[in-house]
């Protein structure tokens, strides 16, 4: 009989230790693809930036991959969104210091310093798409995060929703990856 109960407590740990690297490998292989087309405008969304509001080399990173795509024509409008860190700067006007000091002019680029968080960011792009009766986004960010990032606006109705992340990687990526796993059901089953 005990082996039995330990042949089951195996499978089971053999079952979740499966599940779990099918949903790394699906979170990730989702992210690393761009998926690029003719788009009403290109969401970055954003992350640390230093107290003297320098993005952090992740969310240049992210911001260099906006350039690219705005200026491959993908796009004629960037939004940046985020809010205000423990650094005590705005995400977003720092982001958008950093494309306006790389070319893109200031009346391409969207300013949403209430994008808190993911949802906060998919909601605030869905009220301004609405109110410019826009259709399509590409969302810029780090690959761990595109499928869930994708999932929030897909429930805010934005249904057209293409996505670029940059070729940066760091040590940070194992925690970010980790902690995509657990937020990830919470966006698909669209738990607040």
């Amino acid at each position: 009989m005990k082996w039995i109960l330990n042949r089951k407590k195996k499978m089971i740990f053999v079952a979740i230790i499966l599940i779990y690297f099918v949903t790394v490998l699906s979170i990730v292989a989702s992210g690393l693809k761009d998926n690029l087309f003719k788009t009403d405008l290109i969401v970055v969304l954003g992350t640390k930036v230093s107290p003297e509001g320098i993005p952090s080399p992740g969310l240049a990173a992210r911001l260099n991959k906006a350039i690219e795509i705005y200026q491959q024509g993908y796009a004629p409008k960037i939004l940046v969104s985020g809010g205000t860190g423990k650094e005590g700067y705005d995400e977003s006007i720092a982001m958008a210091n950093f494309l306006i000091a790389r070319g893109v002019p200031a009346n391409a680029i969207i300013k949403d310093g209430q994008g808190i968080n993911t949802r906060a960011t998919a909601k605030n792009t869905y009220q301004y798409m609405q109110q410019q009766q826009l259709k399509s986004v590409i969302i810029i960010s780090q690959y761990y995060h595109i499928a869930r990032i994708k999932l929030a606006f897909k429930h805010e109705g934005i249904k057209q929703i293409g996505s670029g992340s940059p070729t940066y990687s760091s040590w940070r990526d194992f925690y970010s990856v980790s902690r995509e796993l657990l937020g990830y059901p919470i966006y698909f089953f669209n738990i607040k």
